[in-house]
């Protein structure tokens, strides 16, 4: 085994180097970390009977107006299919909830829409979600085209 000895000097320099190291290793990993810059389903409801909908959540600083956003439901692996179309806004870290006509009257007072049969809030567990932003894909529960059974899992459960 070799034995270095390290004068004062070198042993400051070295030091050095790792800290920079370091620093940078540290800087690059904080460099990929950004924010959220695009609405997402933050909510999924599937009660019983038609106590059904979801939210869409606003994770940005400014107002965003849903004009040019779609929602999407497939349901049934594609057999039928419906969409929502909204000119309201979602103020910043505010949600946009949607919820069926015949959802408790509770669901109902906190919906920004309630929608009649039939429409994107009427669907099964079994049924995809599609939030899109002109063509761009932003958000999706389940998979279009798709008919899982009846549900689809979601970490240890389902919806």
């Amino acid at each position: 085994m070799k034995t270095i000895t390290l004068t004062p000097n070198k042993t400051t320099t070295i030091m050095r180097k790792i800290t920079l190291m370091l620093f940078a290793v540290l800087l690059s990993l904080t460099g990929y970390s950004q924010n959220c810059t695009e609405l997402y389903f933050s909510e999924y409801i599937e009660g019983s009977s038609n106590n059904k909908g979801f939210e869409i959540y606003n994770p940005t600083s400014s107002a965003v107006s849903l004009s040019g956003y779609t929602i999407y439901l497939s349901g049934n692996g594609g057999s039928f299919t419906n969409t929502l179309t909204s000119s309201a806004s979602i103020a910043p870290g505010d949600v946009f909830v949607v919820c069926t006509n015949q959802a408790d009257s509770l669901m109902q007072y906190e919906a920004d829409t309630i929608l009649g049969f039939p429409s994107v809030s009427h669907f099964n567990g079994d049924d995809a979600l599609i939030l899109f932003n002109g063509t761009d894909t932003l958000d999706i529960i389940g998979t279009p085209g798709i008919d899982p059974g009846s549900s689809w899992p979601v970490g240890t459960g389902s919806t």
